[in-house]
This record gives structure tokens, sequence and C-alpha cells, in this order.
């Protein structure tokens, strides 16, 4: 496993992957590095990357070494936007556990959290055609209506932010190219609570900068998906053919903001009520 660097999510993700390793690593050796202390040779079995300079790394890696060309690669701690930015065209054996919630666990818990609040405002950029289908289809499936504000360059935030909140009963911020910048963040949870409309994140510290809820995987949660992820591949007769597919977040934690739901009038159910029913919804234990 390599780390990008030693901070406290890393090693928490990791401290999760080597918890579960007894039941996953079917006797091969775990080994964890950063990036200052990878090997030159010989290749892994298998490679797990957190975040986006261990990514980045093992990319240049696999194309540079003959003998690390078909080594399979696990991404982890990475949103989909940020993997697929490192490496835009992945082979079938390198593969990520993204950060992202499926937008389906989002409008489940708008759903039960503003149960009258039935338009939800989204922004995305202009290059997530696929995106936005299945976004209009889980909400229609929800009985919620959507209301998408397309942001094609830099400046039109503003614009498609307005655009929105005209409409908007709750605004969903993805980790989307179109809002990625922190200073757009912050205009954008500034402007959605001076019109009262609560916003639902996919972060705590959004949550801790006025976003009315968060849902989130945290490292340790991500560093479990890995286990998971790599247990059906590490027992098979050829890792490489086994090795799984992309895959949102299995897991999640619910942020609340409890000062702004008040300000904002929202009753909102306690931390714990909420992730035992959005679980039960799902079917997870």
């Amino acid at each position: 496993m390599l780390l990008s660097d030693t901070s406290w999510a890393y090693k928490e993700a990791a401290a999760a992957l080597q918890a579960d390793w007894r039941q996953v690593g079917r006797g091969k050796e775990l080994v964890i590095l950063n990036a200052r202390e990878w090997p030159i040779s010989p290749p892994p079995t298998a490679l797990v990357t957190l975040g986006a300079s261990a990514l980045r790394m093992a990319m240049e890696r696999t194309g540079t070494q003959a003998d690390w060309a078909r080594v399979p690669i696990l991404s982890a701690l990475l949103p989909k936007d940020g993997f697929t930015a490192i490496w835009k065209r992945p082979p079938s054996w390198v593969s990520a556990a993204y950060l992202d919630q499926p937008v389906e666990r989002y409008l489940n818990l708008i759903r039960r959290t503003m149960p009258r609040l039935t338009t939800v405002g989204v922004l995305l950029d202009d290059d997530t055609a696929s995106q936005r289908q299945a976004l209009h289809k889980a909400a229609q499936d929800r009985g919620l209506r959507l209301v998408i504000g397309v942001v094609d360059k830099p400046d039109a935030v503003s614009s498609a932010l307005r655009s929105v909140l005209a409409d908007a009963d709750v605004l969903l911020i993805l980790p989307d190219g179109a809002v990625a910048d922190v200073a757009v963040l912050q205009h954008v949870l500034m402007t959605a609570y001076r019109q009262r409309v609560p916003v639902v994140s996919y972060s705590p510290a959004l949550v801790k900068a006025g976003a009315a809820l968060g849902l989130y995987a945290s490292p340790s949660q991500a560093g479990r998906q890995v286990a998971g992820m790599l247990k059906v591949p590490l027992g098979a007769a050829s890792v490489l053919a086994a090795w799984p597919a992309s895959r949102w977040a299995d897991d999640f934690t619910i942020a609340i903001n409890e000062q702004v739901c008040r300000s904002l009038g929202l009753d909102v159910p306690d931390v714990t009520v909420l992730t035992d029913a959005l679980r039960r919804e799902e079917g997870m234990r």
C-alpha cells in the first residue's frame, strides 16, 4: 500500500485495511509505505494507492517500467473526478474505491430529513451528461424534482447558482469540478444560507463551514471498503482477471450542523437514528 503522505487520513485508512488483512490477505504480506519509501523493484502482487500523489506515482511507474505494466492497482481516498483527472483511460486492472457517495443515498437523506422540501438543486459542470441522467432518474424514483445549474465556465457559477436557488428548496453540493474551488464553495454556502436554502454536502469540512448536512465516507470506512474489494481477487487463481471494477462508497457517515438546522427551522433526526434508517433502506447491516 502506497500512501501519498503521512497525514492522519491516510494513516487511518491504512490502519483499517491492516485490521482486516488477516481475513482478506490470503497469506500475502501487506507492506505499507509512504511515497518517499517506495522501492524501485520488485513489483508487488497488487498495489493499493491512497490519495492523488500515490496514484500519480503508480501511473508513472507502470508507464516507464515493463515489469510494473500489468500490476493491478486499487485507488482509494479520491473522488471519481480526482481519479479520472489523473488516469483518464485506465486499463481493467486499475480501479478505484471512490470517496463519492451514490446519488441515491444523498436523495434518501434529503427525503428523510426534509420531507416537505421536494425540489433539489445541484450545480454540475458541462461534461456530466450521464451523471445528470442518473440524478434525474434517482430523483424521479423518490418523488423529488431536480433543478440543475450547468456551469460551463469558471465565471458562470454565480449565475447558475442564482437560477437554481430561485427554484430549489434544498441545494445538493456534489464533489464536482463545477464547485471544486474553496472560494466558490464558500460563496455557494453563504448565498444559499442567506436565501434560507439548506445545503447537503459531501464533506464534514463543508458542514462546519455552513452546510446543514453532510454525507461522506470516513478514511476508516474507505480502508474497510478496500479490504472488501481485495478479498476475491487475492484468493483467485489470477489476481489480474479477478480485479474488481471501480465502485462508489459502500459505507457512509452523516454530519449535522445543528446550529444551521435550527436557524433554518429544520427538525433533523438524531444522527444515530438517521444512520440506522438509511442503512435499513439500503439493506445494510
